[in-house]
């Protein structure tokens, strides 16, 4: 199974969505998104791999992005910050535990299919690492679609590593990572496709290129920690 267009449109959405909400984090009313229509439910897994010609995303350089912070404070926050503090999809189905030195930024990304968004309290080299989950509808064959989806989202300027699955609370979560120059700043982006009860969810973590090492263990722990609820 191939993923659909607008599957693959999706997740370039999320991607964007935690560069163009979350880097700047004043308190301007978000920056507007493309448009991305809902993935439609697709065949079983037992249908044979075809080419789809038709899927094509563009890439974050086709969007006006900006990572500088404008002026003024950060917007107010939902959560208090620190380590342990546990956050809430918006839909209740799962929570998740915040790192050291993070909080609540739902604020900021609030839009549709958006369940749960947090930054990183200090910003680092101009960018706020932050992490954006969202929910799309139920696809087969997961892992051809996640690999499949990061060579169209890379495109040709991009760069990309597809990862190993990676447990989340009973489920088996396969990535990868996206490298993407955006306005002179390199950005190292880590999507997670979770599939649970029928449902589709795409987790989007965010971090400049000099603090991606070190932002490894934040990921990590966000999705050990990550319970489901239902």
């Amino acid at each position: 199974m191939i993923p659909t267009p607008a599957t693959l449109r999706t997740a370039g959405a999320a991607a964007l969505l935690s560069v163009l909400v979350l880097a700047g984090c004043s308190e301007e009313e978000p920056l507007p998104q493309p448009s991305t229509p809902a993935p439609t439910t697709q065949e079983p897994a037992t249908q044979a791999p075809v080419e789809d010609e038709s899927a094509t995303t563009a890439p974050a350089d086709d969007v006006d992005i900006t990572t500088a912070p404008a002026d003024g404070e950060a917007a107010t926050q939902t959560a208090e910050p620190g380590a342990g503090s546990e956050l809430s999809a918006t839909d209740g189905r799962f929570t998740i535990e915040l790192p050291d030195g993070w909080e609540d930024a739902y604020e900021l990304a609030e839009q549709e299919g958006v369940l749960l968004a947090a930054k990183e309290i200090e910003r680092k080299d101009e960018f706020f690492t932050n992490v954006v989950v969202t929910q799309e509808e139920y696809v087969s064959n997961l892992t051809s679609a996640v690999e499949d989806a990061a060579q169209e989202l890379a495109g040709e300027d991009g760069e990309y590593e597809l990862l190993e699955p990676a447990p989340v609370d009973g489920n088996r979560a396969p990535g990868y990572t996206l490298v993407r120059d955006v306005q002179g700043s390199t950005i190292h982006q880590t999507q997670r496709w979770i599939s649970h009860d029928g449902t589709l969810y795409v987790v989007t973590f965010s971090v400049i290129e000099s603090q991606a090492e070190e932002a490894d263990e934040a990921l990590e722990g966000i999705l050990t920690s990550w319970s489901w609820q239902d």
